[in-house]
């Protein structure tokens, strides 16, 4: 304790006898800081006074001091340039005039220019030059075997197309060797009758009705895959051929069914519109169209019951038919 007590002692006695003041330093003290207090003001008179002599160096120099202390890359740029004009020669003392500086950016802009033009000019001219060749090509072009032309086909179907859309498909076959396979006594009809297990099948040959139209009619029994109710159905069908149908574009036909020997049958009639009408390529569009036709008044429950079956049944035979259709075109 005594030694660390000694040791603080000497220390800060010896501190204390620095900070003592003297009477000889301190006047020297006194004459010090007299004298640095007046220093300043001389200073400032002399800064005034150049500041009202030269304001415009003063100003100058502040600015560009500020600009070196952002632009750090500054100084370089300014003794490059230095040394590139101490560098170049004098054009004016030889006597020759020196080029303007906005000389290569217009001579660039020029080329840009000339360039875009070109390439317009060039555009338009692979237009001008294509678009006659096609044409004359198209006018002068031949027609292959499996094509026509759209101004031969001139046929349109004059019905209305009513009904429910049973299907729209497009079949690669001529129309007139569709029509034979549907509308008359084809092996294709034959056989497709019997895969559905429809029996007694007669089908008379197409006359000419009191209406000046062609008619024929189409009876048969067919099965019914109802799991209530009877099991088969006789079916008479009329199918007339309207006045619009015309041989290798067209065939419009419409067919009126009367069932029998199935509960309500007098009370409604099936009405279909089929409609094969020829394409360019030599193709075939098939549309068919059905609608049910009430004859008598019958409760709501009890017609209800009749459309869901039918069309039902109907969707059935029309899918069956064209898949049917599109296996013996590819045997062909």
């Amino acid at each position: 304790m005594k030694s660390i007590k000694a040791r603080l002692n000497y220390r800060f006695r010896k501190h204390l006898a620095m900070d003592k003041p003297s009477s000889s330093s301190g006047g020297n003290r006194l004459s010090r800081s007299t004298s640095i207090c007046k220093k300043p003001a001389i200073l400032r008179r002399q800064l005034a006074s150049q500041e009202f002599q030269f304001p415009a160096t003063a100003t100058a120099t502040a600015t560009v001091a500020t600009t070196r202390q952002r632009l750090f890359w500054g100084s370089r740029r300014m003794s490059t340039a230095v040394k590139d004009d101490k560098s170049k020669p004098d054009s004016n003392a030889a006597g020759k005039k020196k080029p303007a500086a906005s000389s290569r950016q217009s001579n660039f802009t020029q080329t840009e220019r000339n360039k875009s033009q070109r390439k317009m000019s060039v555009r338009s001219t692979r237009c001008n030059s294509v678009a006659p060749t096609a044409l004359v090509s198209r006018e002068n072009m031949t027609q292959t075997p499996g094509s026509r032309r759209p101004e031969d086909l001139t046929a349109r179907c004059s019905a209305t197309h009513e009904g429910r859309k049973l299907l729209q498909e497009r079949l690669m076959v001529q129309v007139d060797s569709l029509f034979n396979m549907l509308f008359s006594a084809s092996p294709f009809l034959q056989s497709f009758h019997e895969r559905r297990r429809s029996t007694d099948l007669q089908m008379g040959a197409w006359t000419r009705n009191a209406g000046g139209q062609n008619q024929r009619t189409v009876s048969m029994t067919v099965a019914l895959q109802a799991n209530v109710g009877p099991k088969i159905a006789k079916v008479t069908e009329t199918q007339t051929m309207l006045e619009c149908s015309e041989p290798g574009q067209l065939y419009s036909i419409d067919v009126r069914s009367i069932n029998s020997e199935i509960p309500y049958a007098d009370t409604f009639v099936v009405l279909m519109h089929f409609c094969l009408k020829a394409t360019v390529e030599e193709h075939t569009d098939v549309l068919i169209f059905a609608q049910i036709q009430f004859l008598k008044s019958v409760w709501a429950v009890v017609k209800a019951f009749i459309e869901k079956n039918t069309y039902a049944g109907l969707e059935e035979f029309c899918q069956a038919l064209y898949s049917a259709l599109l296996i013996e075109i590819r045997k062909k």
